[in-house]
């Protein structure tokens, strides 16, 4: 009887250790995608500090929200492009065939930033652009998109204080064998439409083919 009892504790021991790592792994496949959203646009080696390394795209430099309007369009284009990407409803449309709320551009921007003062402008120097009438950004979809795209998988992670790295490698999502480099990325647990998520604070990508050089 004592046999049969020992037996059966050490199956429930077995079973919750076997649950956790379960709910540790779906943890990491979130976190593969949450950094997916952003290395899917090509947007690499950035953090939200207003200046520092010079290597790095400071996007809390007030400067630089071009780029976060960028993130934005790209991310609904890609992820929402049925509730958020219009047809123009200009008379002439001369800046493209597509528009997009300003609204809906930031939500993008507050859900994976925790940036919730984003100052709507045009978007110009580089492609691709947009033109922002006060409400609407105005541009053409076909072209926004990368040749490649990239997705994260998540390999190590680790948390001091508040702040969680996330370690691993870029994969072609066409070819997932095809890995051409390694990430690291911080954030910071986030409540987002009463579910908890993360707030990227900087993603460093080193590509093999340097290593090589």
């Amino acid at each position: 009887m004592k046999r049969k009892i020992f037996t059966a504790l050490i199956l429930v021991v077995v079973a919750l250790f076997s649950m956790g790592a379960a709910k540790q792994s779906d943890e990491v496949k979130r976190m593969g995608i949450f950094i997916s959203n952003f290395t899917e646009q090509g947007l690499y080696n950035f953090d939200i500090e207003e200046d520092g390394d010079e290597n790095m795209l400071h996007l809390g430099n007030p400067d630089n929200a071009g780029d976060l309007i960028r993130f934005g369009i790209a991310h609904n284009i890609i992820n929402n492009p049925k509730s958020t990407l219009k047809k123009c409803n200009r008379k002439n449309c001369d800046y493209g065939p597509n528009m997009m709320a300003a609204k809906d551009v930031s939500r993008a921007v507050e859900k994976y930033f925790a940036i919730d003062d984003l100052e709507h402008q045009s978007v110009t120097g580089y492609s691709p652009e947009a033109y922002f009438d006060g409400k609407n950004y105005h541009f053409d979809a076909k072209s926004w998109g990368e040749d490649k795209i990239y997705y994260a998988e998540v390999q190590e992670v680790s948390k001091e204080g508040r702040v969680i790295s996330m370690e691993g490698e870029l994969y072609n999502l066409k070819k997932k064998s095809e890995r051409p480099a390694y990430f690291r990325a911080t954030a910071k647990p986030y409540k987002w439409a009463g579910k908890n998520t993360w707030a990227i604070l900087s993603l460093k990508v080193d590509w093999k083919e340097d290593e090589e050089e």
